[in-house]
């Protein structure tokens, strides 16, 4: 019963967990099981929200708390609090976003992540840089942001990027995780980061952490983990960071994961 016992699996959940239809397959999910059953722990690390983990509740349910928000945000969902938080200043947030609204009229939209459970949305196309609603949408917001997202054409995706990493890169991080998609958060937070720091705080319990993923933002979590892993799908730079390589996400890849974690204890 303690075949795994020490191991914990982080994962990400779009194009690694699951397909593109966002579903599981039942492969993964009675390995799952199998895993935790042998003494395991099993999570996700994801940008969504915790109660993400929702949508597999009748596949299995989590063990360990969930890195969500992209590694902002530790959440217990058996106790329903949160753990630990990475989160940006208010106005820092402010600037960074003005200078967005200034220079880059192609963004479609901003999403501010202003809790672990709650986001709020704005249009910037439908406002002048100067009206004063992004002003007033500020105010609106606690004192501390988890993570924003901005959406724009997908050409334009690398360019902003590029651009806001050189003027603050210092204090922001700015990962993609899809082609429409720029994640913005703290510089000093990530999936790897909520890793480690799941290490460092149960260490009774955890000796090994496995990361896997497919995209830009799940680097951190391949770097941090002991054994990182990246799905035959991924981007190559995600690859690139992995310690090893394994089957695509539509092939099971969780399921192999936990078989390759099986031989080699074997």
């Amino acid at each position: 019963m303690n075949k795994f016992k020490g191991y914990l699996i982080c994962t990400d959940c779009d194009g690694t967990l699951t397909d593109e239809a966002g579903k599981m397959s039942d492969e993964n999910a009675r390995a799952i099981r199998y895993f935790q059953s042998e003494g395991g722990l099993f999570t996700l690390a994801t940008g969504r929200f915790p109660n993400h983990v929702d949508l597999f509740q009748e596949q299995f349910q989590v063990n360990a708390p969930i890195v969500s928000l992209n590694g902002t945000a530790l959440y217990d969902t058996y106790q329903k609090k949160l753990i630990h938080k990475w989160t940006m200043k208010k106005s820092e947030c402010y600037r960074l976003l003005q200078y967005v609204h200034e220079n880059w009229k192609g963004v479609w939209e901003y999403w501010l992540n202003y809790s672990c459970h709650e986001s709020t949305g704005y249009k910037p196309q439908e406002h002048c840089p100067d009206d004063g609603s992004l002003q007033e949408l500020m105010d609106k917001l606690p004192q501390e942001q988890f993570k924003i997202v901005i959406v724009q054409p997908k050409e334009i995706t690398p360019l902003i990027q590029k651009d806001l990493k050189e003027k603050f890169g210092d204090i922001f991080r700015f990962d993609t995780s899809w082609k429409n998609g720029l994640e913005i958060q703290n510089i000093h937070s990530g999936k790897g980061v909520a890793v480690q720091y799941m290490k460092e705080h149960l260490k009774e319990h955890i000796h090994t952490t496995v990361g896997i993923g497919d995209y830009e933002n799940d680097i951190t979590l391949l770097e941090y983990a002991d054994i990182g892993y990246a799905v035959d799908n991924a981007l190559d730079c995600v690859k690139a960071a992995a310690d090893k390589i394994t089957v695509k996400n539509t092939e099971h890849a969780i399921a192999q994961v936990i078989k390759d974690l099986e031989n080699d204890r074997r």
